[in-house]
């Protein structure tokens, strides 16, 4: 029987307790049987300790993977070796994106989203082996990671010719990526490699490591992403999914782009009101009311657009008379969206916290402010320079923030970008103009240029 598998992929230092994110309470909710199986990854940093070493060892590597993106390629092949041992496709006939048995769909907050389109973009690049073969992963992974770690003046074919060797080697199967359900993407991934081209080239010694397909995938079908309107800290850019200048996205369910095989690829880049945590879920269960939205948006647009999706597939299958489906949608245990999430339990967290429902005009959490060593550092962090050559585009030209080569991000506000093409592709929320207009003092830089009939 065909299934749905979802991967949950936490932000850093997230972890089970009293600020669970939305990708925990997507965990909990999710209905664990024949038909639905879910896996849940603590995030990087988030190890329960009662020791006092054991706490300080914790914050470390919280600020390892927080930096330097330590242990999120751990995660990822955590997250791929469950995948390789539950997903169920063998014998799909000729590598078709309308023949899926199971269906992927990959969860995933901060630098857990990003871990999300790893995940992605390694399967897309590679495929899943059989259990038998997790032990040869790890290599194949660092050649996978080589394709954007190689020098610039490296051929097409000498970058990609260990994957190709490790794919002789191994078949993989090739498997479509039904959804990547993304919380406020960032990365920030330091790395101290090639010092002097960077100097040259960015006016940075540093750099920042990427992967594969990370921004652009042509092996998944929906792409649902809630972004923060208010979150200013310079290393918690958002990183958004690609738009194409010359054409809409397209999605061909595996890396082969086979005649017959596209199809539309759905995007939604949501922007809602409130900081990096708040879209996330993380504050306290009764403050959390802008991450219940968030969530819940999250859930009803996959549902939807899972619907149109099928409608197609099955427009084009009906040929073949080849169509199977499951429900569109993921499934919940009975009642769980109501008494949870939807504020309608009078029961109490462990921690005696009555549940939150969304709530455009729910508490807020300043970056910045929520005081401790933590928030020194993030102020510190805003007088460090960067390179200009490596602003995100659509900044203004403040001239009290140049120096040169440099800028101060200084709380640099973020910027929507604006798709007149495709409006969905990037909008506004419609809790952000409740909140707009019931709330006086609500009135962010980011939306400056932004109008409530703009958005779709």
């Amino acid at each position: 029987m065909a299934k749905k598998i979802v991967i949950c992929i936490d932000g850093t230092n997230n972890q089970i307790g009293e600020r669970p994110t939305n990708v925990l309470r997507l965990y909990m909710g999710l209905r664990k049987d024949a038909t639905q199986a879910a896996h849940y990854i603590l995030g990087v940093g988030s190890a329960n300790s009662t020791q006092i070493l054991g706490a300080l060892r914790q914050q470390f590597w919280s600020v390892l993977g927080m930096g330097f993106g330590l242990g999120l390629e751990d995660d990822v092949l955590n997250a791929y070796r469950y995948l390789c041992r539950t997903y169920d496709g063998a014998g799909l006939p000729d590598r078709r994106p309308d023949h899926e048995r199971d269906r992927i769909y990959i969860a995933g907050f901060s630098r857990g989203a990003y871990g999300a389109r790893v995940l992605a973009g390694f399967i897309h690049n590679f495929g899943l082996v059989t259990p038998d073969q997790l032990h040869l992963i790890a290599p194949v992974f660092r050649a996978y990671r080589r394709i954007t770690d190689a020098d610039g003046g490296e051929s097409h074919d000498t970058v990609f010719r260990a994957m190709r060797e490790y794919d002789a080697a191994l078949r993989p199967q090739p498997v479509p990526i039904r959804s990547l359900l993304l919380w406020d993407t960032v990365s920030s991934m330091i790395r101290f490699r090639r010092p002097w081209r960077n100097l040259a080239r960015h006016g940075s010694l540093i750099e920042f490591g990427t992967h594969a397909n990370v921004n652009a995938n042509g092996s998944v079908r929906i792409v649902l992403h809630a972004l923060a309107i208010d979150e200013k800290r310079s290393l918690f850019r958002p990183q958004l999914w690609a738009e194409r200048a010359d054409a809409p996205p397209r999605y061909h369910g595996n890396r082969f782009k086979r005649q017959g095989s596209e199809r539309r690829q759905y995007v939604r880049q949501r922007w809602f009101a409130g900081y990096h945590s708040d879209i996330g879920g993380s504050p306290l269960e009764d403050e959390a009311g802008i991450g219940k939205i968030t969530l819940l948006w999250m859930l009803d647009t996959l549902a939807a657009i899972e619907a149109e999706a099928d409608a197609e597939d099955r427009a084009i299958a009906l040929a073949t008379g080849n169509w199977a489906a499951p429900e569109p949608g993921l499934a919940l245990y009975r009642g769980h969206r109501t008494n949870y999430w939807e504020g309608g339990s009078r029961k109490t967290t462990p921690g005696g916290r009555a549940y939150s429902k969304a709530d455009p005009r729910a508490p807020i959490h300043d970056s910045h402010r929520p005081g401790g060593l933590a928030t020194l550092a993030w102020h510190a962090f805003e007088i460090v320079p960067k390179s200009i050559a490596r602003r995100a585009p659509g900044r203004p030209a403040w001239v009290r923030r140049g120096l040169w080569k440099w800028y101060l991000p200084l709380k640099e506000p973020r910027v929507i970008p604006h798709v007149p093409d495709n409006p969905a592709f990037h909008a506004v929320d419609a809790s952000v103009w409740v909140r707009h207009a019931a709330c006086p003092d609500y009135r962010p830089e980011a939306l400056a240029s932004r109008r409530p009939a703009e958005e779709t």
